[in-house]
């Protein structure tokens, strides 16, 4: 039976380590404890925060209502072909060690994925992805529970309107929906991606193994990327902008060298990391917070202890990308809470 706690502090219980005050906090280890606390929420006439491994949120100091923490662990097989299996994991289940297991497992497909920070859960909310990989290639569905009624439903992939760092989880209409385990299927013959550049380089040619791509992923993210747990972030805290063509070919004229990826016929990638680079800001610390020396992309909480510091701080380099390029940086982790 869970326990609804008064006045938590959270600072342990996310990434960027920030001090943040849940009005009512439970932790939930099953779907039915998780139906119990909404309904409690519902008496309160609660408002509901999510969390899981706190690494793609930026607390204010005070969260409202009801903050739930998924607890819930577990992973199981579903089915299997001569191709591929279906696997379910838990909301709760740590992403990495997710992906260490169905390696092990003789599962592929999630190699590319693997050093993201968080879990399970969160996994499908930001449609997580790198080096040419992004999970909504694997899901088979997406299990939730309704905020409003307490109602499990289970969302395909395709109602899940993946894209781009993005997904129908972060719109008013997924909000109310709480994921409480995800299915994935994945592929039991060795699946090789090594598309993206680093990893060619660092991958042997034509030989690759599905290990050989998650030890070199893991290498080239330790070698770039500094570790949650040593110094406080939340991975990339800038998505890369999107843009129409016709601003891209702008652009590439007057920046030749900028790095630009086709997503589509009529829309253009660009690299967040090359233009806060070419405007100076790795390794500037303001308010106690600092872009990385290793990627441009991560932001490092050095001591600062409110939301407040690292908003003003990284509304500077957004303001500076936004005066030089004529370009929009938005945020990867949501700010939730009140200052």
């Amino acid at each position: 039976m869970f326990e609804v706690e008064a006045n938590v502090q959270l600072g342990s219980l996310n990434t960027l380590k920030l001090e943040c005050i849940a009005e009512c906090y439970v932790r939930v280890s099953t779907t039915g404890e998780l139906q119990e606390a909404l309904s409690e929420a519902r008496l309160r006439s609660a408002n509901i925060n999510v969390l899981g491994g706190g690494s793609n949120l930026i607390l204010n100091r005070y969260l409202p209502g009801m903050t739930i923490h998924m607890g819930l662990k577990g992973r199981e097989l579903l089915g299997e072909s001569a191709d591929d299996v279906v696997v379910r994991l838990q909301a709760g289940e740590e992403w990495h060690e997710t992906v260490l297991w169905a390696n092990a497992e003789g599962y592929f497909g999630l190699e590319n994925l693997a050093l993201i920070p968080g879990s399970v859960g969160a996994a499908p909310v930001q449609n997580i992805g790198a080096y040419g990989v992004e999970i909504a290639q694997m899901i088979e569905c997406v299990h939730v529970v309704d905020v409003r009624s307490g109602d499990i439903r289970a969302l395909t992939a395709d109602e899940c309107c993946f894209s781009y760092r993005d997904s129908l989880f972060k719109t008013s209409e997924g909000k109310h929906l709480i994921i409480w385990a995800v299915d994935l299927r994945l592929s039991k013959r060795p699946v090789v991606n090594t598309s993206y550049p680093a990893l060619r380089e660092a991958v042997p040619h034509n030989t690759a193994t599905p290990s050989d791509v998650l030890t070199a992923v893991v290498a080239v993210r330790q070698s770039k990327l500094p570790d949650p747990s040593v110094e406080a972030n939340v991975g990339s805290f800038f998505k890369n902008p999107i843009v129409d063509r016709v601003t891209a070919e702008h652009l590439k004229g007057d920046y030749p060298d900028m790095p630009q990826y086709p997503v589509d016929a009529n829309t253009v990638k660009l690299s967040a990391a090359w233009m806060i680079d070419q405007l100076g800001w790795r390794g500037v610390e303001e308010f106690g917070v600092s872009v990385s020396e290793k990627h441009a992309l991560v932001v490092i909480n050095r001591s600062a202890r409110y939301a407040s510091e690292v908003i003003e701080f990284t509304d500077k380099i957004t303001s500076s990308v936004s005066e030089k390029y004529s370009v929009s940086l938005d945020r990867e982790p949501e700010l939730v809470g009140i200052d």
